[in-house]
This record gives structure tokens, C-alpha cells and sequence, in this order.
């Protein structure tokens, strides 16, 4: 068994004031406001939040190397960490060379360059995602005349459907985890779930979601090794749908929203590893791995099976490069956590799970199946299938709402078996093996062997939707 130590950053890192558009259970879009640091779109304000996220990244990095005691050592924060008031970070250089998203991945790899010590012990930090746009000028963009008429057309269906008169102000509603708008009991929600439809098909601007990977052996090692990931599949919130103004009428409220963007679309068919310096693949190999694969799939990707799906995919078949065995499954998201139908990892593999905006739920169906009756703590056990050490932090906003983080840890067993992934059987595929014994008594001896130190970490006020994190640190021995 390797041992390693595994910390997430568990901060809730989703937007604020968050309620469903309409008062429907079945509604999974919602509006909300982004908390950033910048006050305008200018390259100073957007670097003076970039630089601000960078360096708690960094500070809480550092705190944690003292604790740290194997040779594999893992630093993990959540999807969504870097944005913006407005959501993306718009396409502006920040610095006078560089893009959002490149200064980010620059600046965070040449401080890891200069802090992670020579001690021939190999370091991981995984930045969970950044937003960002292709737009440069958010103020002219959302004032023209294709983002006005959708505005209109949305207001056109909530209000021909009745659904203005549905809202309720007090409608709270957390960061519900779903992907695509279903045909519900309700004809005006349908009616808004096909405008959506409409909307993400002709999308007016493009947004990205990617994240990156660091690996470092200073000893053995000249610079940071970096691979870029990036997410596949939008779900319904991974931005928000805007305020309502003083009319009840829905506007941008100068942020990026779910009808004005869509994802750019790219294939797996040829399999998912990185082949070349741009590759923003799902899989690669980092220096000293030999034939195995690191995974990172963000958030939806984990539930939509991903890395499950590129199992076995190799160069004889026609697959781009070979996919090797998977010996380290990370999953940095917003409101998702370890799936068993999901695990693409090989055996005596590690899953881990880094969460900035829900709870933990036994069955990822049933949303009131949620651990500890939803309060804060240390949980072991089965939750989706999945036998796992993990931690759970409940939290109350700035906005006096209840916000959510968590962190999870899981082995395969040396018995666990994952094949090539058959697109017809789905959910149904062989399953990857996390405990031996009965549901009622498992056990996995590499899960097992972890302890949970959890410590407090401060932000600023007004980076976030609250002040307070943790530090989940998972030590084996």
C-alpha cells in the first residue's frame, strides 16, 4: 500500500443568496450573486482578485507542509475557487501578457517552484476550476441588443406561464446537484426548461472551466510538472441565472448567466489522455508514474462517468494514446462526491473528493438521505456505494443562509476489477470494489489506516459567501 497524505480545502465556493427562480421542487435553475473581490471588470480589479485567491492558495499550502508526513503529498481545493463578481473572469491580461487562466497556472507554478522543499518527496496541488469567458468587455456585451432580446424572452415565458407569480423571496435553495432540464409535472417549468434547452443550443458567449494539475519531486525533478483539465459537461448551475430586479423581472445583474453561455464541446471517442502541450484531457502521466494514469474529473464529469468511460482505451483500438491504468482518481467539484458507478480507478487505487458546495448523501438520489442529519463532522462508512473516510462542514453565510463543504477519502481493494466501459449498460458497467465484507460491516484496510485532522483557515470577507474554512487532512499510519 502507498502511503500519502490528502488535504482539500473544504470552503464553500459557489454563489450567495441563492433561491430557485420559480417555487418549484422540480426547478434546478436559480438565481444568486457571485462574491469577488474586484469592482469592476478592469485588469486591476481582476488581478487584484486573482492575486488575492493565489495567495491564500499558497499560504494554506504552506501550512499544511509541516503536517505533512509521507512521500506522496496531496493539496486539493474545490471547483469554482477562482472567479469573479461576474462570475467568469473575463478575456483580458491581466498583467499586460497573460489571460485569467494562464497568469493563474503561471504564477501558482513558478511560487510552488520556490516553496515546495528539497526533500525527495513528491507534492501534488490540484486548483480545482477557474471560470472564465471569451468576452473582454462585459459592460458592452450585456447591454447589446442579442443578450437584451433574451432577456425578454425569458421574462416572455415565466411570465406567459405564470411562473413570476410563483417566486417567492424567501425560497432558499442550496446548489442542487442535476445536469440536464427533465419533463416535469409542471407545463410552465417544462416551458422554462425548453427555453433553457434553446438557450444552451445557440449560446452568445463561450465559457471554460478548467483546472490544473501540479506535480513535484524537487529533488529528482528541474521544474513543476503542469497538466490542464477541463470540464465537459455543464450542469444546471454552474452559473446562476442572474437577480430579480425591482419589477420582479430577471436581469444579468452585470454576471455571466446560464442563458447567455454554454461549454465548448470536444469528444472522448479517441479516449481522454493528453497528448500534446495544449491537451485539456481528463487523463495524463506525470513524471515517474510508469504505465499508470492520474484522473481529475470535475464535478457532473464524475457523475457522467468520465474516466469510467476511457477505461482500457488504447493505440491498437484506435484510441489516441493508451489509456493506462487509473492509480489516482481525483474529483474537485461543486456539489458532487464519490460515485461507486463512477470509480474508474484500478486496484489498491486512491479516489479522492474535494467539495465546495454540498453535503454528502448515502443515496445520491434521495436528497434527504443526507449524513449526520446534515450537521458538521467525521463520517465512515458507505455513502453511493462507496465505503469512504470523509468529513463534512456545514456553514452559515454572511447572507445568514446554509452553505455546505466536504471532503472524502476511498480505496479500491486489491480484488477491485474495472474493464473497458460498455456506452449501453451505462450505470450498469462493472463496478470498482471499495470494501470487503457486508454492507453492514465493511472494511478496507488502506481506508482504514487514515486518521482526519480538521483545522480552521480564514478568508477575506466578501472573496467568498463566508469567512471560514477548513483544512481536511488525511494521514496515514
Amino acid at each position: 500500500m502507498v502511503q500519502a497524505d490528502f488535504t482539500s480545502w473544504s470552503i464553500y465556493t459557489g454563489p450567495s443568496n441563492l433561491k430557485t427562480i420559480i417555487d418549484n421542487p422540480d426547478c434546478s435553475w436559480i438565481v444568486g450573486t457571485w462574491d469577488g473581490l474586484n469592482a469592476n471588470t478592469s485588469k486591476e480589479e481582476i488581478k487584484k482578485d486573482i492575486d488575492y485567491r493565489i495567495s491564500i492558495v499558497i499560504d494554506a499550502f504552506q501550512k499544511m507542509l509541516p503536517q505533512m508526513t509521507t512521500y506522496n503529498r496531496h493539496f486539493v481545493i474545490p471547483e469554482f475557487f477562482f472567479r469573479c463578481v461576474e462570475g467568469p473572469y473575463p478575456n483580458i491580461k491581466v498583467d499586460g501578457q497573460d489571460y485569467p487562466f494562464e497568469y493563474i497556472v503561471k504564477t501558482i507554478k513558478a511560487k510552488l517552484q520556490v516553496i515546495i522543499p528539497d526533500d525527495n518527496n513528491y507534492y501534488t496541488v490540484i486548483i480545482g476550476s477557474t471560470l472564465t469567458s471569451n468576452i473582454d468587455d462585459y459592460e458592452t456585451f450585456l447591454a447589446s441588443d442579442e443578450v437584451i432580446e433574451r432577456q425578454n424572452q425569458l421574462n416572455a415565458v415565466l411570465a406567459s406561464g405564470n411562473l413570476l407569480a410563483e417566486f417567492k423571496s424567501h425560497n432558499r435553495r442550496s446548489w442542487k446537484r442535476t445536469f440536464s432540464a427533465v419533463k416535469s409535472s409542471n407545463d410552465s417549468l417544462d416551458a422554462l426548461n425548453d427555453f433553457m434547452l434553446m438557450a444552451r443550443a445557440n449560446p452568445l458567449c463561450t465559457v471554460r472551466n478548467r483546472g490544473a494539475y501540479f506535480h513535484f519531486n524537487k529533488t529528482m525533478m528541474t521544474e513543476v510538472e503542469t497538466y490542464v483539465y477541463e470540464k465537459q459537461y455543464e450542469s444546471t448551475v454552474d452559473l446562476t441565472m442572474g437577480v430579480f430586479d425591482e419589477n420582479n423581472k430577471v436581469v444579468t445583474g452585470g454576471m455571466i448567466t446560464e442563458w447567455l453561455g454554454n461549454y465548448p464541446s470536444y469528444s472522448i471517442l479517441s479516449g481522454d489522455k493528453h497528448t500534446n502541450a495544449f491537451s485539456t484531457n481528463a487523463r495524463f502521466t506525470p513524471a515517474f508514474y510508469g504505465y499508470t494514469d492520474i484522473g481529475v474529473e470535475i464535478c457532473l464529469d464524475h457523475r457522467l462517468q468520465r474516466l469510467r468511460r476511457t477505461v482500457d482505451m488504447n493505440v491498437q483500438n484506435g484510441a489516441a494514446a493508451d489509456n493506462y491504468p487509473l492509480f489516482k482518481q481525483f474529483v474537485p467539484s461543486g456539489g458532487m462526491q464519490i460515485l461507486n458507478y463512477s470509480v474508474a480507478a484500478t486496484r489498491n487505487a486512491m479516489i479522492f473528493n474535494s467539495d465546495g458546495c454540498d453535503k454528502i448523501y448515502k443515496d445520491y438520489t434521495d436528497p434527504n438521505s443526507y449524513i449526520l442529519n446534515g450537521d458538521s463532522g467525521q463520517f465512515k462508512g458507505i455513502a453511493c456505494g462507496v465505503y469512504n473516510l470523509a468529513y463534512q462542514s456545514k456553514w452559515t453565510g454572511r447572507d445568514s443562509n446554509t452553505y455546505y463543504s466536504h471532503s472524502q477519502l476511498a480505496f479500491t481493494t486489491n480484488e477491485s476489477v474495472v474493464g473497458g466501459f460498455n456506452n449501453a449498460l451505462g450505470l450498469n458497467n462493472p463496478m470498482a470494489t471499495t470494501y470487503n465484507g457486508s454492507e453492514e460491516n465493511p472494511s478496507n484496510t488502506a481506508t482504514d489506516s487514515y486518521q482526519l485532522n480538521v483545522s480552521s483557515e480564514p478568508v477575506a470577507e466578501n472573496a467568498f459567501a463566508l469567512n471560514q474554512s477548513e483544512l481536511h487532512h488525511y494521514i496515514s499510519g
